[in-house]
């Protein structure tokens, strides 16, 4: 059975590249590009009236246009463009702009079976990017109800305005104003885990987690108790250090947003922070890019865009916070 599995996963994998050869793409011909405009990208609960993203779709706009710039988008060949607009989760503690995702994308042309030129419009490769979103997509949750999430150790503050993290977790911000993201306490962490734990249904359960907890907690110095929180590899989660002997930088840190980032002044349509993820190994992504060529991937133009897409065009997004 295991043999008969095997062969058969391999004839899938022959017929699909078979399939992607008998497809191939159209690299000269010109496209189009459009923006998906719609003003009802979020939730009718989420507080933000029709005033306010009819208001912030210029400014969706504004964006695109920007980055219309890099090269793949500004001479269209090969494949049409798209800007789609989604909604996101809205209700995060401490948010004020009008939150969406920006989606590009890249459909490619390619000659189908009947000899035709063609481009997929459903589901294609897409590149997204974040708007008022200041929850990130690239943490893990730590506690919603308080708006705690981990953000990773590694960052950088490339320029102004410009900071990275992990090498390719990207956020575009104002620099004059109070930290975007703010430490969450040791005890303010434990004090999530413990409502956490009173709010089980399962008090059997919760009696002995209970007592994890404490043990952890009383483990901690009186001093460090204050300090900023790390995301822990124990039961509650907590931790006082990055990592433990011999691996001492492998625990996130826990936090928060900064309420005082956000400037009220401006109105809810304007862009006050965006994020994206970009791969910075541009060799890494030449030979996905190359590959994807060889073997008529629809997802080349993609990856044609991520490779050509670098610090010029993230420049060209800083001046676009606050307006």
């Amino acid at each position: 059975m295991k043999f008969s599995l095997f062969f058969l996963l391999i004839l899938l994998a022959c017929n699909i590249n078979l399939q992607a050869r008998e497809l191939p793409l159209v690299l000269d011909k010109p496209g189009a590009f459009e923006i998906l405009s719609r003003t009802d990208y979020t939730s009718p609960d989420c507080g933000y009236t029709r005033a306010d993203t009819t208001a912030n779709l210029p400014r969706i706009t504004d964006l695109v246009n920007v980055l219309r710039n890099n090269p793949v988008l500004s001479d269209i060949k090969g494949f049409n463009g798209r800007a789609r607009i989604y909604n996101v989760t809205c209700k995060d503690v401490a948010s004020y702009g009008v939150p969406s995702r920006v989606s590009f994308e890249f459909s490619s042309f390619f000659v189908n079976k009947k000899g035709n030129v063609v481009w997929n419009s459903i589901e294609p490769p897409e590149w997204s990017l974040y708007i008022n979103k200041i929850y990130p997509n690239f943490s893990d949750n730590f506690n919603a109800k308080h708006g705690y999430f981990t953000v990773p150790l590694k960052k950088e503050t490339l320029e102004p305005g410009i900071d990275v993290y992990d090498g390719e977790c990207f956020v575009i911000y104002d620099p004059s104003r109070p930290p975007y993201w703010i430490p969450v306490t040791v005890n303010e962490a434990f004090a999530a885990v413990r409502e956490e734990n009173r709010n089980d249904k399962d008090r059997i359960a919760a009696k002995y987690m209970n007592e994890y907890i404490e043990k952890e907690y009383a483990e901690i110095p009186e001093a460090d108790r204050d300090k900023r929180a790390y995301y822990g590899g124990n039961a509650s989660r907590v931790a006082s250090q990055p990592g433990v002997p011999g691996q001492d930088n492998i625990f996130p840190y826990i936090m928060k947003v900064n309420p005082e980032y956000w400037d009220k002044s401006l109105p809810k349509s304007a862009i006050q922070f965006i994020y994206f993820r970009s791969i910075t190994n541009k060799e890494y992504l030449k030979k996905i890019k190359e590959e994807y060529l060889q073997n008529n991937s629809t997802s080349y133009h993609l990856k044609l865009f991520e490779e050509s897409f670098g610090m010029g065009d993230i420049r060209r997004l800083v001046p676009l916070i606050g307006k």
